[in-house]
């Protein structure tokens, strides 16, 4: 089975997942480090089969195909380049 690797550098995934923390940490830090490490969790399944996610509907608006992963409420988008998967945003 191919395996990627997991690239956080070319949207602003990070951020917003740091946003999100801090956001549920306001009403309960357990609950905010439980979502991270779950958050984080789900992104690394990425690592095998990527294409298995639906193309989101924002591919229509750039020149290459977004995927999205259903995270909760949370949408993960990223794009596939060759053995990288790239994360793009994390959408509530």
């Amino acid at each position: 089975m191919k395996k990627y690797r997991i690239d956080t550098t070319h949207g602003s995934a990070e951020t917003d997942i740091e946003n999100i923390f801090n956001y549920i940490a306001v009403d309960s830090p357990q609950n905010a480090v439980k979502w991270y490490f779950d958050v984080k969790e789900k992104i690394q399944t990425l690592d095998t089969m990527p294409e298995r996610c639906p193309v989101a509907p924002e591919s229509r608006y750039v020149n290459f195909t977004v995927y999205h992963l259903i995270f909760g409420n949370y949408r993960i988008l990223y794009r596939i380049e060759g053995n990288v998967v790239q994360l793009l945003y994390v959408r509530g």
